[in-house]
């Protein structure tokens, strides 16, 4: 068997060391897995030189064209070629600098993985240049390299990305989804690089643009602020080297649309499920379990105590000590709800504070009144079905007994007797509950669960026949969206109508909703149909009938009556009715029970009676 004279070891006949091109390829996959990823790599090398203003423009979600413009340092043309080199980075020097990385974009092989699967151009001056240099690098190999006149600093230009790798351009999402991918890229990246500007650039239409500023606040005021009601705290501890700070949203403001959560570490985006957890417990007692607030939280501390070489995009990161990381971020939170003013005091009519429901003046004393009008007998004269109850006998008066059952009329001076109090057929139980006797025994059922099934079947039934039926405003609401915003609304506004909304596509990402489906309890626009293009916007939702019942269980879930929410006999009847008219009333638009069925025989058997 042949000997490698470089190694001295027998060459294999089995195992082949790979070409250039595949080990490009390969290298490719790890770092470049779609449109978006070409722009966090493009755009973290021209913020590690020195870029204060930098512009994205694409074409067809990145897939066309991914272009990024700095005014950052630019190379000379022996530095630009080196640069396609694999493992050639001007960030670090030895293995030891592993261990500390402050920079953003220090994978040597991000360059030469981009340009081995897209056609590559390069554009680039150095300060100390008299001219520019050109690179052109198609699959990997260059075919070009001049000179070319250009002011300071770089121009990428990443074009027909993967046109050489099929199979990895067949598993590319939608253009919406890829372009809502890219946006959420440049939007975490602003939000880190406050002293710098961006502009985010799709086929001519500007879907991000933010000047250098002094703060996080500015910043996050001109990515959310004109389109979210959220107030934010300022948050910030310290313990020994770690440092964290930033902004989190008030408890009294949080909104029921998709959340703003970022997490930064040295001014890196990353991804941590610990850590976003931590920070959802700091709120755990001022929000409810269902509840998420927004945050930009920053954490600083010495790279060495942190891997951030663990993903190949980046996004995850290893701490050295996770467990005091969680702490932190708990303690921050905590520290930053406790500040004054961080949470709203509610004063009763009697000028004492509300510690809780026990506390409120007139809690726990009986419903005098309430009971009288509870019977079923006003559900039958309304005419709903209620044949399925089991109405309980009401105790004739002692005047109607002695007088063979007829009831003699009082004396309007005499103060009429109060009326016997009898349990009723259907009665809610804390707010959340209706219970409704039945021969066999009673069912419990789900008011809100039943409520959206309700709202979900006639919605689905609508948009299914002719559309659902809609509402004008008096007053159009105007609604400046996110770049992700608008995205999802070109790509959902048919549904949209379909959905009984009408809307005016103005300038920029701001939109005009003039109409809006009939039904009670929306509440405001603007928080509802924002929430209903983060639900819209959810990846991997299918097809276009299953948006729609997207759209259905989002608009159902919102306009449902909610818990805690008190019914009179009538309302409780009425929907009972419709929920056993719907094709599913046992489920609700989630999979949960709308429905628990308590018999008669468990009852007696749990207490001893057969």
């Amino acid at each position: 068997m042949p000997v490698r004279p470089e190694t001295g070891l027998f060459m294999s006949p089995t195992i082949k060391l790979l070409d250039e091109d595949t080990k490009n390829l390969i290298a490719a996959g790890e770092v470049v897995e779609r449109p978006a990823a070409v722009v966090k790599e493009l755009v973290e090398n021209a913020l590690d030189a020195g870029a204060r203003r930098i512009t994205i423009e694409c074409e067809g979600a990145g897939n066309r064209l991914i272009r990024v413009i700095d005014d950052g340092a630019g190379m000379d043309a022996e530095d630009a070629q080196l640069a396609f080199c694999r493992h050639a980075t001007s960030k670090i020097r030895s293995a030891a600098d592993l261990q500390k990385i402050a920079t953003l974009g220090f994978r040597g092989e991000a360059l030469p993985s981009i340009a081995s699967v897209s056609r590559f151009e390069l554009e680039t001056r150095s300060a100390a240049g008299v001219e520019g240099t050109l690179i052109v690098v198609e699959g990997g190999r260059a075919v070009e390299v001049s000179a070319a006149p250009r002011a300071v600093g770089t121009t990428a230009s990443v074009r027909n990305l993967f046109y050489n790798v099929p199979a990895r351009r067949k598993f590319l999402k939608s253009d919406q989804t890829e372009l809502r991918q890219i946006s959420r890229c440049v939007t975490a990246i602003a939000i880190a690089q406050i002293e710098t500007g961006f502009r985010l650039v799709h086929e001519g239409r500007e879907l991000i643009a933010v000047n250098p500023c002094g703060s996080l606040a500015e910043r996050v005021e001109e990515l959310f602020g004109g389109r979210r009601k959220e107030n934010y705290l300022p948050v910030y501890y310290e313990r020994g080297a770690y440092v964290v700070g930033g902004l989190i949203c008030a408890p009294d403001s949080v909104s029921g649309s998709r959340p703003e959560q970022y997490l930064f570490i040295n001014r890196r985006p990353f991804q941590s499920r610990a850590v976003s957890h931590a920070v959802r417990q700091g709120y755990s007692s001022t929000l409810p379990e269902s509840v998420q607030p927004s945050y930009f939280i920053f954490f600083t501390l010495d790279p060495a105590e942190v891997d951030v070489n663990v993903h190949p995009a980046k996004l995850e990161v290893r701490f050295r000590d996770e467990g005091l990381v969680y702490s932190l971020a708990y303690r921050a939170v905590q520290q930053g709800l406790g500040q004054e003013g961080a949470t709203p005091s509610f004063q009763s009519a009697a000028g004492g504070k509300l510690i809780s429901s026990s506390g409120v003046q007139g809690a726990g004393k009986p419903l005098r009144g309430r009971m009288a009008d509870s019977h079923p007998a006003g559900l039958a004269s309304a005419g709903y079905q209620t044949s399925f109850l089991m109405p309980v006998a009401r105790p004739v008066p002692a005047q109607a007994k002695s007088t063979g059952g007829a009831a003699q009329p009082s004396s309007a001076a005499e103060p009429a007797a109060e009326p016997e109090r009898t349990l009723p057929a259907v009665w809610q139980l804390h707010g959340r509950y209706i219970f409704a006797q039945t021969s066999t025994g009673c069912l419990i059922i789900d008011q809100h669960a039943a409520h959206e099934r309700v709202i979900y079947e006639r919605i689905t039934g609508e948009m299914a026949a002719r559309g659902a039926s809609s509402q004008r405003l008096l007053f159009p609401v105007t609604l400046g969206l996110s770049a992700e915003e608008r995205i999802a609304v070109d790509q959902f506004e048919p549904l949209l109508e379909r959905a009984g909304f009408e809307i005016e596509l103005y300038s920029g990402n701001t939109v005009l909703v003039r109409a809006v489906p009939a039904l009670d309890n929306l509440g405001d626009v603007d928080g509802y149909f924002r929430g209903l293009l983060a639900d819209l916007s959810a990846e991997d939702q299918g097809s276009t009938g299953t948006r729609q019942q997207v759209l259905a269980r989002s608009l159902a879930c919102r306009a449902a009556i909610k818990s805690g929410q008190a019914l009179s006999v009538r309302e409780m009847g009425e929907l009972i009715d419709q929920l056993f008219a719907t094709s599913l009333p046992y489920a609700d638009v989630h999979g949960r029970n709308t429905i628990v069925e308590l018999k008669l025989d468990e009852i007696n058997r749990r207490f001893g009676r057969t």
